[in-house]
């Protein structure tokens, strides 16, 4: 009798307990929610003009911080909603703020054969965001000399996050062969490049978004070849040849604006192995071929394109965005690469290309109404993902060497031009 009384009384005394654990966390979730409330109503009305980016950064650290201790004690995703909402805006008004279109400057070594051949230094770095060049000063939102890969990649890391958050990021890398425009986007094994690190934060950020949303990447790789696109996906005899029995693939905008290829090999990717290996499997295939400036010289863009959908489970909110990194072929003039014959008709093709390039940044720049993006099938597929809400962040690369003065002073010459104030775009002053 007593040992049931008493059997009794524990299960009794387990039930209080049980009931005055949910009733504080109870409590515990009603401090939760109104925090989120009043900090929502805090930014709602927030002056973008008037916060300087450090007051930025902070509202949105305090924001998440509250958002992920919401979460963790189980709110519910109405309840953080609108927090969610407001924290995304608060992350693409810092990235805008710091420009919409951004230029780093990344100098590479001088290699031992040129100091050999009695080349010099012809470039002179001032501090972190200037250099000086035989042609003049340049000023850019970082310069690299030539820093590490981790460091090249640190400003990257954000745009990774916006793509996540539903925006178009482009980051390309642009200057003449040899300049390091490869070992930037693929760096070499042990040393990854800003490919395979965008893979690892990608699949890091959805990973730790997955138990909330459903999220689906794909992947791509296209080489813009003597003006043709090549699907590197696709099987083919060889890498100067089209697919066999394959369609001729075409840029296309969707409904909605988003330029697409019809055609081309578009891969689910569950991830960051998968990923690699896609981009291995790729870069495998990528047209090469010697010239007298570097013995594997690309003669072709290389694109690679990650696409991304979220899908949050308990609002049905559905986000897309895309990462559309590119490797441009090399910049120089045709008496330096010193190329005949079918070279010299892919030299004639890259610069036209990349002529298209500079006329779009320019208009860009300019606030153009019109934007030439029609001109060149590289700016077609670009087209989404340059101006207007794309984000977009170049990578000039530049040799120090002085025999390489002028393609050099051209490269600085064609960053400058795109080098963006962050008023050039308008911003809404709140949301």
């Amino acid at each position: 009798m007593e040992g049931a009384l008493a059997a009794g009384i524990h299960h009794t005394n387990g039930f209080v307990q049980q009931a005055e654990a949910l009733l504080k966390l109870s409590k515990v979730r009603e401090v939760l929610r109104a925090d989120l409330n009043k900090r929502v109503v805090e930014v709602q009305h927030l002056d973008l003009t008037l916060v300087n980016l450090d007051a930025l950064r902070a509202i949105k650290a305090q924001l998440s911080a509250v958002i992920h201790q919401a979460k963790n004690q189980g709110l519910t995703e109405d309840d953080v909603c609108r927090a969610e909402t407001r924290r995304r805006r608060i992350h693409n008004a810092i990235e805008d703020r710091k420009g919409r279109l951004r230029v780093f400057c990344r100098v590479r070594p001088m290699h031992d054969s040129e100091l050999l051949q009695g080349d010099s230094n012809a470039l002179t770095i001032i501090d972190d965001m200037r250099i000086e060049a035989p042609c003049g000063t340049f000023s850019f939102d970082s310069v690299f000399s030539p820093g590490t890969q981790e460091e090249v990649f640190e400003d990257c890391r954000d745009l990774v996050k916006s793509a996540v958050d539903g925006h178009n990021v482009t980051i390309f890398a642009y200057g003449q062969t040899g300049a390091g425009k490869t070992h930037t986007m693929y760096g070499s094994l042990g040393d990854e490049g800003i490919a395979k690190r965008t893979i690892h934060a990608l699949f890091d950020i959805t990973r730790d978004l997955s138990q909330r949303y459903t999220i689906s990447v794909t992947g791509s790789m296209v080489e813009l070849y003597n003006n043709q696109f090549l699907d590197l996906l696709a099987q083919r005899s060889s890498a100067w040849t089209f697919p066999e029995k394959h369609k001729k693939l075409t840029v296309k905008q969707d409904q909605h604006g988003a330029a697409q290829i019809d055609n081309l090999s578009e891969l689910a990717l569950d991830d960051a192995d998968e990923a690699h290996a896609l981009l291995e499997r790729g870069l495998s295939q990528r047209s090469v071929a010697a010239n007298t400036l570097n013995v594997m010289s690309s003669r072709s863009h290389l694109i690679f394109t990650m696409k991304i959908a979220c899908e949050n489970r308990g609002t049905g909110e559905v986000t897309q965005g895309k990462i559309l990194l590119c490797d441009l072929a090399g910049s120089e003039r045709l008496k330096k690469s010193e190329v005949t014959l079918n070279r010299k008709k892919e030299a004639i093709e890259i610069n036209k290309s990349l002529t298209a390039l500079g006329d779009v940044v320019e208009a860009i720049v300019k606030c153009h109404k019109q934007v030439p993006y029609r001109n060149h099938k590289l700016t077609q597929l670009m087209q989404d993902s340059l101006g207007g809400d794309a984000k977009t962040l170049m990578f000039v690369n530049c040799s120090p060497s002085s025999s390489s003065a002028h393609e050099t002073s051209m490269s600085l010459k064609f960053a400058s031009k795109a080098k963006l104030k962050p008023d050039h775009f308008s911003s809404p002053r709140s949301f």
